[in-house]
């Protein structure tokens, strides 16, 4: 079937060149074209543009959009879609023939114009980005360099394909992925509210890392398994220490999910820049001076953890160096949380006793959890 669908497809773009060039201003290139969705019916071409996102000219603005869009829609990515037949191109409701990319007003609308309007590159219309939130043009602008787009390697599907890949309105596992943050944060401030009060405090402890682990579960690919398999370690650490007799163990489960978080961000970013490491390094190995008087037989299972938090907080840093989008920015975020819980944990324990202790170590240690286990949903 689908060989068959991509043979008709070849013979339609051969027989009657449905194929374009889209461009983009290069100002803009980092909400720019990730995937294109095109649809054969029969008498038109169906074309599904999905952009990174789009970027309102107020900053502020653009967050409270940003917030709207994925409520309303599901979704950070502007999709857009227009029609392309034999002898001309029909914009539903995404034409501007704009006079600046920023402008404000006049966006949306509708249009339908025959292909000899259109600029030509080697024999295909070329369709201009023109606006920031992606409206589509048959001409540049003034003084703006852009960026050219061929589409010819691109998947079937239309515009409800699209959606149903990139809106969690639309998504099932993007639905059930919002659904257990928003149970892991109720599960995150249960744990809080019954430490110290109530034994059932452990349950809920071992609820939230389930459900954190659940998220990381649904949406991990490749290397990333890596990050599931830190979170089962995870999850006996925390069992381990709420009880002060297994208190090594619980170091031991932890000291190996740092391990596999350093292997996974290793493999999926490469290595931090050389500062990074020494700026983390210097700060972690410092802390420890402060410590290693109070830690009696402790000194060197202390010394071999630390060095683990540091590798690993270091490397997390390493997405940095990738045009990475949404998500993925939620790693060095989530590492450096995490971090933050330990080296809390560790004062509270062997040097004096600090105030907020429970809030401190357990927001931070769960929410750090849940960022790096949130970083895995890359569509």
């Amino acid at each position: 079937m689908v060989l068959r669908r991509l043979i008709v497809l070849l013979f339609l773009l051969s027989t009657y060149a449905f194929a374009l060039v889209l461009r983009l201003p290069e100002f803009d290139r980092k909400n720019g074209i990730k995937e294109v969705f095109v649809h054969d019916h029969g008498d038109r071409i169906e074309y599904t543009v999905v952009f990174w996102d789009e970027d309102h000219p107020n900053t502020l603005t653009d967050l409270l959009y940003d917030l709207y869009r994925f409520y309303k829609w599901g979704r950070f990515y502007d999709i857009e879609t227009f029609f392309l037949y034999p002898d001309r191109i029909y914009f539903p409701d995404d034409f501007c023939d704009s006079e600046g990319y920023f402008q404000l007003e006049n966006l949306h609308n509708r249009a339908e114009l025959t292909l000899d309007r259109f600029e030509h590159f080697d024999g295909e219309p070329v369709v201009y980005v023109s606006t920031w939130n992606h409206m589509f043009s048959n001409r540049s602008l003034s003084g703006v360099s852009y960026l050219g787009y061929k589409v010819e390697k691109t998947g079937f599907g239309t515009r409800d394909d699209a959606e149903r890949k990139y809106s969690w309105r639309k998504n099932v596992k993007l639905k059930l992925t919002l659904w257990l943050f928003f149970a892991s944060l109720g599960s995150i401030l249960t744990t809080i509210l019954l430490k110290r009060r109530s034994r059932l405090c452990v349950v809920f402890k071992g609820l939230t890392t389930v459900l954190i682990g659940t998220i990381a579960m649904l949406n991990v690919q490749g290397p990333e398994w890596l990050i599931f398999a830190g979170l089962i370690f995870s999850l006996m650490g925390d069992v381990f220490l709420e009880f002060d007799s297994l208190f090594v163990q619980g170091m031991l489960a932890f000291f190996t999910t740092h391990l596999l978080y350093t292997i996974a961000f290793f493999k999926l970013f490469g290595v931090s820049t050389w500062w990074i490491f020494v700026l983390i390094y210097g700060i972690v190995l410092l802390q420890y001076v402060f410590l290693k008087n109070h830690l009696g037989r402790m000194k060197v299972p202390v010394l071999l953890y630390t060095l683990m938090i540091a590798t690993m907080l270091s490397l997390s840093f390493a997405v940095l160096r990738h045009e990475m989008y949404y998500a993925r920015i939620l790693i060095p975020i989530g590492a450096t949380l995490f971090a933050f819980s330990d080296s809390y944990l560790a004062w509270d324990k062997f040097v004096k006793k600090l105030p907020l202790r429970n809030l401190m170590v357990l927001s931070t240690y769960f929410l750090g959890q849940l960022f790096i286990a949130l970083s895995t949903v890359v569509i």
